[in-house]
Formats: C-alpha cells, sequence, structure tokens
C-alpha cells in the first residue's frame, strides 16, 4: 500500500517525515472505507504526533501487543488484529521511505524492511493459538507472500 508521505518536509529537522494517515494513530478510523483527509471544519486542528519507525520500536510494539494479547481466541483476533494491522502499516511506512531514500524501483523491498518482516513474522508464529480462525495466519501468509 502507498501512504501519503511528505519526505521533504519543511521542517528544521530534515528527518522528519510527515504522514497524512491520522487512522495510524486513531484506530477507529479504521471503520471507515477512505482514509479522511484534512478536515475544513473551523474547530479543526491538525496535529503532527511523532512516531519513530525502526526495527526495533515496531518490533517491541508487537512484543507488547503479544503480552497484552497473549493467546489468540475467538474472543480477541479482532482487536489483536487491528492491532497487527497497525503494525503492519508501520512496516510498509518503513519500507516506501527506505525504497524512496535508496531509489528502489518501485514494487521492490528494501532489505531493511525484509529483515524486518522475517522477525516479525517469527514472533506471530510464536503467538499461542486457542482456537483463533484467522488470526494471525491471514496476516502471516500475507506477509510471507508480499516480502518472501
Amino acid at each position: 500500500m502507498q501512504y501519503k508521505l511528505d519526505l521533504n518536509p519543511k521542517s528544521k529537522d530534515e528527518n522528519i517525515i510527515y504522514a497524512n494517515e491520522p487512522w495510524l494513530i486513531d484506530k477507529t478510523l479504521l471503520d471507515f472505507d477512505i482514509c479522511p483527509e484534512f478536515d475544513e471544519n473551523e474547530d479543526n486542528i491538525r496535529i503532527f504526533v511523532p512516531l519513530d519507525l525502526n526495527k526495533e520500536t515496531i518490533l517491541r510494539r508487537l512484543d507488547k501487543l503479544i503480552y497484552h494479547y497473549g493467546e489468540v481466541s475467538e474472543d480477541n483476533e479482532y482487536e489483536f488484529s487491528t492491532d497487527v494491522d497497525l503494525l503492519v502499516a508501520q512496516i510498509e511506512i518503513y519500507d516506501q521511505v527506505w525504497c524512496k531514500r535508496h531509489n528502489l524501483d518501485q514494487g521492490m523491498h528494501s532489505s531493511e524492511a525484509l529483515e524486518l518482516v522475517k522477525a516479525f513474522v517469527s514472533r506471530l508464529e510464536e503467538i499461542p493459538d486457542a482456537c483463533a480462525e484467522r488470526f494471525p495466519f491471514e496476516t502471516i501468509d500475507m506477509l510471507k507472500e508480499e516480502y518472501f
């Protein structure tokens, strides 16, 4: 998936990238078919929240989710899956930025993202399964198909 990224922000810190993807912060926005654009309402205030994306932070976030949810069951697989999908989006943004910075052809993945996805999938495969029907199996299959 391609994300709305500003790789050349007008900022004093050239390492900052702005992502116009509000659902990365507020997962309730995932319920909409289209991610909302900037709200022109008079009372709307756009705030940019820092989100560090690197291998260690993404894997740490996954470990926290696994600890929080424990075993995957029918009772928690939707919430678990939704939270992990946000991390998958972070991986995709991480990969998109690496590809842009190293001028990789569209459709290719960076070696950094491939390394991250291998570790991510490995952790997903270790999640105890208490009779979940879809998650994490579909996520694992999707990541393997896309990145391996």
